[in-house]
């Protein structure tokens, strides 16, 4: 079977210039009333701007980007190896994470940041850059009812995105009733009967 090529090569070269980096607090309120909270990581330069956004730490207890602001020395004219390379010797947590895989998930904030804002310094699309032609992206992501199972966070999807679709497999926990609120799901999300949520 043959290797697949790294696309890394086609990136590590393009030029970026850093000078500075800002953290902005992120919020979302999920399922079963959990708050998540992400920091969107942004370097600035050249008149542009890159976004990455760190996922690491889930609660805020003073590890989080936005709560520690790091002051790290990111300024500069590098390619994004070079960058990368840098960054891997640096430590932005105030104190040891509590699972090691978190590091990864901070750096690679401060690195989707710095490809953007390669990229957009370069005025090239990513798919430019690596030499592939787009597809259409397409994903699954299943969601609970909640507590109390209703569909209207279903709805409001829906309504902000109506290109999205949606297919109900499993039948929702609860007295018999809820198979009418299946059909109610298979009306409101114009869905077929599968055997999972899935949005396309």
């Amino acid at each position: 079977m043959a290797q697949t090529e790294s696309l890394w090569p086609r990136l590590a070269e393009l030029p970026l210039v850093v000078e500075s980096c800002e953290y902005e607090r992120l919020h979302a309120l999920l399922a079963h009333e959990f708050q998540r909270v992400t920091t969107h990581v942004r370097l600035l330069g050249g008149g542009a701007d890159g976004l990455g956004e760190d996922v690491s730490v889930h609660v805020e207890d003073g590890t989080s980007l936005h709560e520690a602001r790091p002051t790290l020395p990111l300024a500069g004219e590098w390619t994004l190896a070079g960058f990368c390379e840098h960054l891997a010797m640096l430590d932005p947590w105030p104190k040891p994470p509590e699972w090691e895989a978190a590091r990864g998930y901070r750096n690679w904030a401060f690195e989707s940041a710095a490809l953007d804002l390669a990229l957009r310094q370069a005025g090239r699309a990513l798919h430019d850059v690596l030499g592939i032609e787009p597809r259409s992206v397409r994903f699954v992501n299943s969601l609970g009812l909640g507590e109390q199972p209703s569909i209207e966070h279903l709805r409001r999807r829906l309504a902000r995105s109506p290109a999205c679709t949606s297919s109900s497999t499993r039948k929702p926990p609860g007295p018999p009733h809820s198979s009418t609120r299946s059909r109610r799901l298979a009306r409101s999300t114009r869905s077929t009967s599968k055997a999972s949520t899935a949005w396309r």
